[in-house]
């Protein structure tokens, strides 16, 4: 993946609160639940210890992405992120199966997500009484473990990165959750306003779930390409997503786009390219305060990323650079 270079209006404080309704916690248990999320998803789950964690994929059996996964290692089950409202779904989708397996997995409702960004971000959860038995943020990423504090009861927290930013996700209660934002706001953390975040992500070309992530695509076309275990046995999909890497058949590719002018296009534009009047589309759109609009799109591989390109909004034609790519496999 190219590195696009951050603009100054898109800096962020040391440690900040990224707003929304956070993500849909599960849990998987069984004396089959590792063996069985390492073989039914794409990537790597055996082998990982307690306290670690990574990035899988949910696909179907066409290799189209159903879900974007993090799954954390614990000692007695594992701990299943998903995307805000996809819990349930996921949960049916992999029970499915678990035809002779010792494996459950449900959704816990009772819990609630936060995300803590930026380098200071233990520093800002110390200061409200949040206790780490080890800093997280200088240990690999998704590593994860318990955390204390008298006001807001057992907690837990992950080392994660969201909007191209490091930082912790924290599961508590939901009653929990919402004390500890209002007791970081009013330590001075600043929570990101929805449209700064979302021009944030569309910058660090992370894919949404409803946006870029949807099961008409291939994760080599919206930037999921390093979730996929390319060593390991089957898994759902695997058919699909290994013809695709041996013969090198790959189409579309998720890529950033710089508007040239200030009128924003919607998701779902068309994108024209010189020699390729059907290149591509828009996917999210996003804008920083006071610049020109950004957006990602799917985009054929043929348009080279520096090219120009024209986005069909309603009747207008606007134009915007490729300013950086998602490479399919994620190198």
């Amino acid at each position: 993946m190219s590195d696009p270079s951050p603009s100054p209006t898109c800096l962020t404080p040391s440690a900040f609160l990224l707003g929304g309704p956070g993500h849909d916690v599960l849990r998987a248990t069984g004396n089959d639940r590792v063996g069985f999320l390492h073989r039914i998803t794409s990537g790597t789950v055996a082998g990982l210890d307690p306290g670690q964690g990574g990035r899988t994929l949910l696909l179907d059996v066409r290799g189209r992405v159903l879900a974007s996964l993090l799954v954390f290692v614990r000692g007695k089950s594992v701990r299943v992120i998903a995307a805000s409202g996809q819990g349930a779904e996921v949960a049916a989708g992999l029970s499915k199966f678990a035809i002779m397996d010792d494996f459950q997995i449900a959704p816990e409702p009772e819990l609630a997500t936060l995300a803590v960004l930026g380098p200071q971000a233990e520093v800002a959860l110390a200061k409200v009484g949040v206790s780490l038995p080890a800093p997280l943020l200088a240990a690999p990423l998704y590593s994860h473990s318990e955390a204390s504090s008298d006001a807001f009861g057992s907690l837990w927290l992950a080392h994660g990165r969201a909007c191209g930013v490091d930082g912790l996700c924290v599961v508590a209660s939901r009653p929990a959750r919402e004390g500890l934002a209002k007791a970081l706001v009013e330590s001075g953390i600043v929570q990101l306003g929805a449209e700064a975040a979302e021009a944030m992500r569309i910058q660090a070309l992370e894919p949404k779930p409803g946006q870029e992530i949807t099961p008409d695509r291939f994760p080599v076309e919206i930037g999921l390409g390093a979730a996929i275990d390319h060593g390991k046995g089957c898994y759902v999909g695997q058919e699909t997503i290994v013809r695709m890497r041996d013969r090198g058949i790959i189409r579309k590719r998720l890529v950033l786009l710089r508007l040239t002018d200030t009128q924003a296009p919607s998701p779902t534009d068309k994108i024209a390219a010189p020699d390729q009047s059907a290149a591509g589309q828009v996917t999210s759109v996003g804008c920083f305060p006071g610049e020109r609009p950004v957006a990602l799109a799917v985009l054929a591989t043929a348009v080279p990323l520096g090219a120009t390109v024209q986005v069909q909004h309603g009747e207008a034609r606007l134009s915007a650079d490729v300013a950086a790519e998602s490479l399919p496999w994620g190198v």
